[in-house]
């Protein structure tokens, strides 16, 4: 039996569990539960960045693809379900570079590396045992970087990546794309006149 994609296929409202789980075995039910709630993590993450700081998710470039053409846009839950599936020496290269551009700093979470600051610029890392689940940049646009976007860019190239937006823009990984991709961004229009974007909102 296929394993539910929703959590409203897994839990009734109350938390009460549906003929659905109980049907489930216990290792397909315990992979949906915990791809659902890696997912309402990012979600969460992503919905509580500061108003100035603009996120990219990395995926693979044939991933973003079809027919071998990269997407110009992906849906949220498209991106969602991308699965990266890192070799070990792709995940190793990533955490080699990631650790040059920034200082790993103390996590809340066990499945989470972060590097950088959470205020400005930092790098996080959701990881399932050894395998890398997601990675995220996230830039302070009120001080860009461009060192940083650089670095990003030439990892993501390195690893056969492209960049998300939270938005679902796909981003070939190349700095002037990136800033340009920055300048027309709710946190460029934050930083341009916080007053006038707060009372549009």
């Amino acid at each position: 039996m296929k394993a539910p994609s929703a959590p409203w296929e897994l839990v009734r409202l109350g938390g009460r569990p549906t003929p659905l789980m109980r049907q489930l075995q216990s290792s397909q039910k315990n992979a949906a539960i915990e791809r659902w709630n890696l997912r309402t993590c990012l979600r969460a993450i992503a919905t509580s960045m500061a108003a100035w700081q603009f996120a990219l998710d990395l995926i693979p470039s044939a991933a973003a693809g079809v027919d071998g053409v990269v997407a110009a846009r992906m849906t949220r839950g498209q991106l969602d379900e991308v699965e990266l599936r890192f070799s070990p020496s792709v995940t190793s290269a990533i955490f080699e570079r990631v650790g040059m551009m920034l200082l790993e700093t103390k996590s809340w979470s066990p499945d989470l590396r972060i590097w950088g600051d959470e205020k400005v610029d930092d790098v996080q890392i959701w990881l399932r045992g050894t395998e890398i689940e997601h990675v995220q940049f996230r830039l302070n646009v009120a001080d860009p970087r461009i060192p940083l976007m650089e670095e990003i860019c030439s990892l993501a190239r390195e690893v056969s990546c492209v960049l998300a937006t939270r938005a679902g823009a796909i981003l070939r990984p190349h700095p002037e794309v990136v800033l340009r991709a920055i300048t027309r961004s709710e946190a460029a229009r934050f930083v341009r006149d916080p007053e006038e974007y707060l009372e549009k909102r």
